[in-house]
């Protein structure tokens, strides 16, 4: 699982709107950024989902996996 930046999280829940999401996929959120010369990358303990940019924390991430496999083995 690859983090996702809060910057490109935050594009993605502009470009997906108020459409519905069955959140299918979750990346860690991150905060990248330069401190002098040097490139850091913070993992902010939230999560994304990949198709509409939403933050969750890892309980409701957990919940979400959950109903999905629940729905795709219906």
């Amino acid at each position: 699982m690859c983090p996702m930046d809060i910057k490109k999280a935050k594009a993605l829940r502009e470009a997906w709107g108020d459409k519905p999401c069955k959140h299918p996929g979750f990346s860690k959120e991150s905060v990248n950024g330069l401190i002098g010369a040097r490139f850091i990358e913070y993992k902010t303990g939230e999560y994304v989902c990949t198709q509409c940019g939403r933050t969750f924390s890892r309980n409701e991430k957990i919940e979400i996996e959950n109903l999905n496999q629940i729905s795709s083995s219906n």
